[in-house]
């Protein structure tokens, strides 16, 4: 017995196949479409082949409804004039906004137009090749400009931007009188796409032209010999004011009533004009915080991962296009829906092509211990949404005002200190007698006993943690040039924001007083070396060329069988040096700027320099020495990074060793 009609297995996946009627297999050259269902599983496969045998029913085996070049033209005429309205009115409301500027206008939205235009000749999945930058290039259209379109071009890609509503893409079929179906949405959606497209390259008429001709109409307001001059009409403006307010002067002690205005009223059309997509002002948001230099790249990455999220709940879920559609009952819908996402969400890029459906089918399987943002990862996602509705309101947008997303936010339970327990000395020091610091079997055996020590990321990382406090973004990303040692009399760590990592916050950046413990274990004998084989990373072992993963996610990959041998995490290394600090009654103001954090009053903070480095050395002495059993010895590399090769476990190796 067959699975179902059209459907067939391949190994273990399904795939559905139909065969093409034989006047369109004869002018296309096929004669059979198969595709994949990406799935295992034979109940879901029957669903999609049955969805998808009544689309082929519709598409293939049918009369189909037809639209004609009249009724192409109609709605090609009038998506653009209702964008090009909409348009205007946004670039009126854009004036008003602090650091408004034409020239940032009219690029943005003339690359978008080239976008659109683009996305409507070769299709929605289209990139900017070289073909397409000749043709760019032919058009008029400068270098810059070219690579302005190509970014647009990316950006829209990866957000969905260039499809259309299909809402509103359907309305313009009504509109025209054609029928709504699978063909005519096909034949229209580039006629559309090409109509937004010209709209937005209109900007002339919204950025440099004047609304009419000024002087022509000034001189149409000169004073004839009938009419009375400037100064007579003055004056008897002024008298029938005199004479109407004396006619509704209150009696001595009255107050007279302010006549009403009328309040404002918005019809239709003037409200779509406001409204806007996440897509559309996230990306205006993330623009302004980047230019800002309020957020860095990895902000920017993560809002971007969130408010696409975001966008394709509300329009897969809700069926909201728009912010100013947004309901409250919305934010609840989307708030329970990160209660069941799987708690990986983010980490592999296929999630971003998954349908919202299918998130909360997988995460309705997942047990319960793997199913569900954190409170602290839900609590960014709505700080995230808190600030883009905050930007679509700034831009005229009217966002309903009872949203309110305080009540959704996680609140902690228990006390900061309780959240991950202080380590013992006792697991300190098991810790630092692993075969890594105490001799292991070769750089890629590092937790089998034998009588190698390679100075590396693993090695020098942990002293680092547990001697000065950093955070293990902070150790891992730091530069050959972090580590000073020509001036003053004691050699320390300048932790500052670099190429390679960025810090968590202003506060993190400051000088740290080099532990006596790492200078006996050689550290500075290795920084010297890493500087003479020309690298600018202190720890080059640690990077990929073809990854952008954390560079601490590396180290801990590297040394997690230690840590689970001992029971606890890098961070709880920054813990400890804490703690150990604290018993030793050492002032809290003095820890805070050992480890990066901000002061707590006006005394703490802006009155005062951090303390000095010489300083620090008594404070840092009072840190428990747990490596004493250590000895130093000779610099001794991994064998890659000595001899300057690509990371062997990176992508870009393999690849290199397959070739």
């Amino acid at each position: 017995m067959g699975i179902a009609t059209g459907l067939e297995r391949r190994g273990a996946v399904y795939y559905w196949r139909k065969r093409l009627p034989d006047t369109l297999a004869g002018r296309i050259g096929l004669t059979h479409v198969k595709i994949s269902l990406r799935t295992r599983e034979v109940q879901e496969a029957r669903y999609l082949g049955a969805c998808l045998n009544g689309m082929a029913a519709e598409l293939l085996m049918s009369e189909l409804p037809e639209i004609t070049r009249e009724q192409l033209q109609s709605l090609f005429r009038s998506t653009f004039e209702q964008h090009r309205r909409k348009l205007g009115i946004l670039a009126d409301f854009a004036r008003s906004e602090r650091g408004f500027t034409a020239l940032q206008e009219v690029q943005e939205e003339t690359a978008m137009g080239w976008a659109y235009r683009h996305f409507s000749q070769n299709g929605l999945h289209a990139s900017i090749d070289e073909d397409a930058r000749g043709r760019l290039a032919k058009a008029g259209l400068s270098e810059e400009e070219i690579e302005r379109v190509a970014a647009t071009v990316g950006r829209m890609k990866a957000h969905g931007e260039a499809e259309p509503s299909a809402f509103r893409l359907a309305d313009a079929i009504v509109a025209t009188g054609a029928e709504v179906t699978a063909a005519t949405t096909a034949k229209t959606q580039p006629i559309y796409l090409r109509a937004l497209g010209e709209a937005l390259l209109k900007t002339d008429e919204r950025y440099r032209n004047d609304p009419f001709d000024f002087d022509a109409e000034i001189s149409s307001l000169s004073p004839k010999d009938d009419t009375p001059s400037s100064l007579e009409r003055i004056e008897q403006s002024a008298s029938k004011t005199t004479s109407e307010s004396a006619e509704v002067r209150p009696l001595c002690g009255e107050t007279a009533p302010l006549p009403s205005r009328p309040s404002p009223t918005f019809s239709k059309e003037t409200v779509a004009a406001h409204t806007g997509s996440v897509i559309s002002i996230s990306a205006k948001l993330i623009e302004k915080k980047l230019r800002d230099e309020v957020w860095d790249e990895k902000t920017a990455r993560q809002a971007r991962m969130i408010f696409d999220l975001f966008a394709r709940f509300l329009t897969e879920d809700a069926r909201v296009n728009d912010l100013a559609e947004l309901r409250q009952h919305h934010l609840d819908a989307f708030e329970s829906f990160l209660r069941i996402l799987h708690k990986t969400y983010g980490k592999s890029p296929k999630d971003r092509h998954r349908t919202i459906a299918d998130l909360r089918k997988d995460g309705e399987q997942r047990p319960s211990a793997e199913r569900g943002l954190s409170g602290a990862t839900r609590n960014r996602h709505l700080t995230f949404i808190g600030q883009l509705l905050r930007r679509a309101k700034s831009a005229g947008i009217p966002v309903d005002s009872q949203l309110d997303l305080t009540e959704f936010r996680a609140r902690k339970t228990k006390r900061g200190r309780d959240d991950r327990p202080v380590p013992t000395r006792s697991q300190i020091e098991t810790f630092f007698h692993q075969p890594v610091f105490t001799g292991c079997g070769d750089w890629d055996d590092m937790h089998r006993p034998g009588d190698r020590i390679f100075h590396r990321a693993a090695y020098f990382g942990p002293l680092l943690a547990n001697y000065q406090g950093m955070r293990r973004e902070e150790y891992c990303g730091l530069s050959v040039e972090d580590i000073v040692t020509d001036n003053g009399d004691h050699p320390y760590i300048h932790v500052c924001f670099n190429e390679f990592r960025r810090l968590k916050n202003p506060q993190s950046v400051r000088n740290l007083a080099l532990h006596p413990e790492l200078i006996r274990l050689s550290f500075l004998d290795y920084v010297d070396t890493i500087r003479k084989l020309g690298y600018r990373r202190l720890f080059p072992d640690l990077h990929s060329p073809s990854s952008r993963s954390l560079l601490g996610d590396r180290l801990y990959d590297e040394l997690r069988p230690s840590f689970k041998t001992c029971g606890f995490t890098p961070h709880q290394s920054r813990h400890f040096f804490n703690n150990e600090l604290k018993q030793k009654r050492v002032d809290a103001e003095f820890r805070a700027d050992l480890m990066g954090h901000g002061g707590k009053t006006e005394t703490t903070e802006r009155y005062c320099n951090p303390t000095d480095v010489v300083n620090q050395l008594e404070d840092l002495s009072k840190v428990p020495i747990v490596t004493a059993h250590l000895s130093p010895h000779a610099i001794r590399l991994v064998p890659w990074v000595k001899e300057k090769a690509i990371a062997p476990w990176s992508r870009a190796s393999k690849a290199k060793t397959r070739a």
